[in-house]
């Protein structure tokens, strides 16, 4: 099951690499020009500035874009997004970016407060900044679901998304959270060695191309997300039938017997 659905997670992104790059193309553009604009206001001595802020935020939103872009394509079909992507920020991103807000707070705060205690208490920080990781991603598994949700206009909230992956807990963090490591350990670090060693040679400003490396992992973890999305909602849906199945033929058997 494991193998499966990250092998059709994969696949899905080959079989719909035309609408996703079409799709992709504006953001991704977007996002390299910002991401030079923001650069461009940071010094060796001065890491952040107003106007990088600013900059980094929009790539933010733009992000949110790319991934909402992604999860309909994958979802609902190359014909749920215009042809060249979303090109307008509307209640669909604005409540996904919400979303998106209060995982990454959540996670931030939770991390950090609970690994204070436990080092207070006597844990090394190494062990419990371990620790507290590990279970704050299996929070953020259990509650991903929400982002394929809001991507294709279906209302779920954190406690509706922890009830629908309650049979599926390492299923999810198997495909969201292991699965997307790997690949951004493993194609992340060629791609990251390989302009690193362009931009020492050649100019600082290849690194930008890492941008290209930031969509690229999007879009695994979004197929990945989306396939888990679909097949729990699937495998959900065929126990709700039989199990309406089953009522329905013991009302008929009770009824033959009544007879």
């Amino acid at each position: 099951m494991y193998k499966n659905l990250i092998m059709k997670s994969i696949k899905d992104i080959f079989d719909n690499y035309e609408a996703i790059g079409k799709a992709l193309l504006i953001p991704t553009v977007l996002l390299l020009v910002l991401n030079f604009a923001s650069s461009s206001f940071t010094t060796p001595t001065e890491r952040f500035s107003i106007a990088s802020i600013f900059f980094i935020f929009l790539a933010l939103l733009v992000d949110i874009v790319i991934l909402i872009t992604v999860h309909r394509i994958l979802i609902l079909g190359s014909d749920a997004v215009p042809r060249w992507g979303i090109q307008k920020f509307e209640q669909r991103e604005f409540s996904f970016f919400l979303k998106y807000l209060a995982v990454a707070v959540i996670f931030i705060i939770g991390v950090a407060l609970s690994t204070s205690v436990l080092h207070f208490l006597g844990i090394s920080l190494v062990a419990a900044l371990f620790l507290t990781m590990t279970v704050g991603a299996i929070f953020v598994s259990r509650v991903s679901l929400v982002f394929p949700a809001i991507a294709v206009d279906t209302k779920m909230s954190f406690k509706e998304s922890l009830e629908f992956t309650r049979g599926f807990k390492s299923l999810i963090f198997v495909t969201v959270i292991i699965f997307p490591i790997l690949f951004s350990v493993v194609f992340g670090g060629v791609y990251t060695l390989i302009i690193s060693a362009l931009a020492a040679s050649i100019s600082p400003h290849i690194n930008l191309l890492l941008v290209l490396l930031n969509v690229a992992v999007s879009v695994f973890l979004v197929s990945a997300l989306s396939n888990t999305y679909m097949y729990i909602s699937e495998t959900l849906s065929e126990q709700d039938t039989n199990t309406s199945r089953d009522i329905d033929e013991n009302n008929d058997d009770t009824l033959e017997d009544k007879e």
